[in-house]
C-alpha cells in the first residue's frame, strides 16, 4: 500500500503527464499552430507532439529542471496558467 508521500508523487506524476499529452493533442489537431508554438514548420510540431508524448511516459525519471521547463511549456502553449512555486519549509518558526 503506497503512504501518503507515494501517493502525492504518483498524483503529481499524473497531473504533469496530462499537460504533456494535452499539448502533444494540441498540436496534433492543427499542425498550423507551430508557429503560435513558436516553430518554423507545421512537421516540426509533429515531431515535437511525438516527443512530448515520449516525454510524458518518462516523466518520472526526468531531471527535475527539465521536467519543470517542459511542464510549464506546455501550459504556456495551451493558455493555462503556471503553476505556482511551492514554499518548503525547512524548520519551524518559533
Amino acid at each position: 500500500m503506497p503512504t501518503d508521500r507515494e501517493w502525492r508523487r504518483i498524483e503529481r506524476d499524473h497531473a504533469d503527464q496530462q499537460v504533456l499529452r494535452r499539448a502533444a493533442a494540441w498540436l496534433r489537431q492543427d499542425p498550423g499552430r507551430a508557429e503560435y508554438a513558436g516553430l518554423s514548420r507545421d512537421q516540426d510540431a509533429l515531431a515535437l507532439a511525438e516527443l512530448l508524448d515520449v516525454l510524458a511516459t518518462a516523466l518520472p525519471d526526468v531531471d527535475p529542471g527539465v521536467r519543470w521547463q517542459a511542464v510549464e511549456s506546455c501550459r504556456q502553449l495551451l493558455g493555462e496558467p503556471m503553476a505556482s512555486p511551492e514554499i518548503r519549509r525547512t524548520r519551524r518558526r518559533r
